[in-house]
C-alpha cells in the first residue's frame, strides 16, 4: 500500500513538473514568435541601413506604409534573409543595398550577418562580399517602434 502511494505521488510529481516545463516552453516560443511574425510581416523604415556600418550600436525600425518615400527600408523574409536599402522615388542618387541573414536566438535577441553590399545609381563602386560576422542585438518595442540594440562588439 505504501509503495503504491509512493509510486502515485512520484507519477503526480513528474506530471506536474512536465506540465510546468511545457507551459514555460510555450510562453518562450510565443514570445519569440511575436517579433518574428511582426518583423516578417512587412517593410520597415530604418534610421540606418541594417548591417552596413559594423560600428552601429542601435537601429530604430518603424512600420512603412506605401507612399512616396526617400530613406532606408528593410524587409525580413520568412527564409531568414533580409534586405536593407536606401530608396528614393527620383532615381538620381547613390543607392546602397545590404543583403544578409538573420536568426532569432531567443525571445528578445536576433543575430544579423551581412553577405553583400551593392552600390547602384550614381555610385561607381563594386559589390562587397563580406565574410560572415554575426552581430547580436536585443529587440525591444515602444508603441509602433522596434529597437535593435547591439550586445557584442
Amino acid at each position: 500500500m505504501i509503495k503504491k502511494i509512493a509510486v502515485q505521488t512520484n507519477i503526480l510529481t513528474f506530471a506536474i513538473f512536465f506540465f510546468s516545463l511545457s507551459i514555460i516552453g510555450q510562453e518562450m516560443k510565443n514570445t519569440a514568435n511575436v517579433y518574428k511574425t511582426e518583423l516578417e510581416k512587412g517593410t520597415w523604415i530604418t534610421d540606418k541601413i541594417l548591417g552596413l556600418d559594423t560600428n552601429v550600436k542601435k537601429y530604430t525600425l518603424a512600420k512603412f506604409t506605401q507612399r512616396k518615400f526617400a530613406g532606408n527600408l528593410t524587409t525580413f523574409s520568412t527564409k531568414a534573409s533580409y534586405t536593407s536599402e536606401y530608396v528614393s522615388h527620383c532615381g538620381n542618387d547613390n543607392f546602397t543595398t545590404v543583403v544578409g541573414k538573420y536568426k532569432f536566438l531567443d525571445q528578445n535577441r536576433i543575430a544579423i550577418s551581412v553577405d553583400t553590399v551593392s552600390y547602384h545609381g550614381e555610385w561607381e563602386k563594386p559589390t562587397e562580399y563580406r565574410k560572415p560576422e554575426e552581430f547580436i542585438f536585443t529587440i525591444s518595442k515602444s508603441e509602433d517602434t522596434i529597437v535593435f540594440t547591439r550586445l557584442n562588439d
